[in-house]
C-alpha cells in the first residue's frame, strides 16, 4: 500500500457559490454521487481554480468521483471538495478503481464530525497500483439520437405547484416495523429510484406518479411506473386534473434542475413546495401540454426513456 500523496498531487477546490454562476460549458462538481456529483455546467469565475486533468474529486464526507476536464469544484470553506491529480497517467479505468476503493474503504472514516481535509487525505492508505482492465460506459448508455428540430413560439408563465398537484405526504414514518412483501416502499435516498424495502400490500398504495424528496436532497423528483407506497420523507404530486405523461416528466426534469435551491439545512418542507414555482409554456393561462409533448418527445433520449414508461405517446 501507498499514500494517497505518493499517488496523486492533492489540489483544494476554489470556486464560488454554484447560485452565482452564469450557465457555461465546465462542469461543476458538488458532494454527493448521484449525477457523478455534477450539479450543472458554469462559466468560469475570476479566481476559480479549473482543473484541466483527468482526476478524482473527493467531498467533505469522502464521496469519490472520477472527472474529467475541465471542471471546477465546490470550495466553499468548511465544506469544500478536493481534487485528486494522478502524479503518473491513469486511464478513466484505473481512475474509477481508485475512487471506488475511496469509496468502499475509506469513507466509513468521516462523517459530519470529521470532514475530509486535503491534509487528512494525502495520509490516507490506497493499493500500490490499479489493475490495468477497462470498461465501456458508453456502450451500456442509450443510444443519443439526434434531436429533432423543431420551431415552437412558446410563451412561458410561472406556475406553482400546488396549483398542479395535491401534494401528500408519504403514509409511513417507521419502515422498520412494516411487515415484507411485494409493494415498493419510496424514501428520500438516491439509489434504486428511492426504494429503500418491499413491504405488505396496504390501503396507500399510488401508481404511477412521481414523488419529490422532502429530506436529504430536497427537491430531487422520481417517476414510479409501478405501484408503490411512499414514507413521509417524500411528497407524492397527484393532478388535479389528469395530465399527460410528457407533462409529468418535463415537470419532473425542471424540478431536478432547481435542486440547488434547497439542501439538507435549508428543507423544503409542503408548504414550500406548494409555493415553488415553475416557469412552464402556456396558453390561455393554462399548461400547454401539446407544447410540452413537442419538446419532450423530440428530445435526444426519449426514444429510451419511453421503453421504461407505461403508456409512452
Amino acid at each position: 500500500m501507498k499514500l494517497i500523496d505518493d499517488m496523486f498531487i492533492v489540489h483544494r477546490a476554489r470556486s464560488h457559490l454554484y447560485s452565482e454562476y452564469s450557465a457555461g460549458e465546465v462542469a461543476y462538481v458538488g458532494k454527493g454521487l448521484s449525477d457523478n456529483a455534477v450539479v450543472g455546467f458554469v462559466e468560469p469565475l475570476p479566481k476559480d481554480k479549473v482543473f484541466d486533468f483527468p482526476g478524482i474529486t473527493v467531498s467533505a464526507f469522502c464521496e469519490a468521483t472520477v472527472q474529467i476536464p475541465p471542471f471546477i469544484a465546490c470550495g466553499r470553506a468548511g465544506n469544500g471538495l478536493v481534487a485528486l491529480e494522478p502524479k503518473t497517467p491513469l486511464s478513466l479505468g484505473q481512475l474509477a478503481y481508485y475512487a471506488a476503493y475511496i469509496n468502499q474503504a475509506l469513507r466509513w472514516r468521516f462523517s459530519w464530525y470529521w470532514q475530509t481535509t486535503a491534509d487528512r487525505l494525502r495520509r490516507l492508505p490506497i493499493p500500490d497500483e490499479a489493475p490495468r482492465h477497462s470498461f465501456d460506459v458508453r456502450g451500456i448508455l442509450p443510444e443519443e439520437k439526434a434531436s429533432k428540430s423543431i420551431c415552437l413560439e412558446l410563451s412561458i408563465k410561472l406556475f406553482a405547484l400546488g396549483e398542479l398537484y395535491d401534494l401528500v405526504p408519504g403514509d409511513f414514518h417507521n419502515a422498520g416495523i412494516l411487515e415484507t412483501g411485494p409493494i415498493p416502499l419510496v424514501s428520500c435516498g438516491d439509489l434504486d429510484n428511492g426504494i429503500i424495502k418491499y413491504i405488505a400490500p396496504n390501503d396507500y398504495v399510488y401508481r404511477n406518479k412521481f414523488t419529490i424528496a422532502l429530506n436529504g436532497r430536497p427537491l430531487t423528483a422520481k417517476y414510479h411506473p409501478y405501484a408503490f407506497s411512499a414514507k413521509d420523507d417524500v411528497a407524492i404530486c397527484l393532478p388535479y386534473s389528469p395530465m399527460q405523461l410528457t407533462t409529468d416528466m418535463f415537470i419532473l426534469a425542471t424540478l431536478n434542475r432547481e435542486r440547488w435551491r434547497y439542501s439538507y439545512y435549508r428543507k423544503c418542507y409542503i408548504d414550500k413546495l406548494k409555493r415553488f414555482r415553475l416557469p412552464l409554456p402556456a396558453r390561455h393561462n393554462q399548461v400547454d401540454e401539446d407544447a410540452i409533448r413537442t419538446l419532450v418527445v423530440t428530445s435526444s433520449y426519449w426514444e429510451f426513456i419511453k421503453t421504461h414508461l407505461p403508456n409512452p405517446v
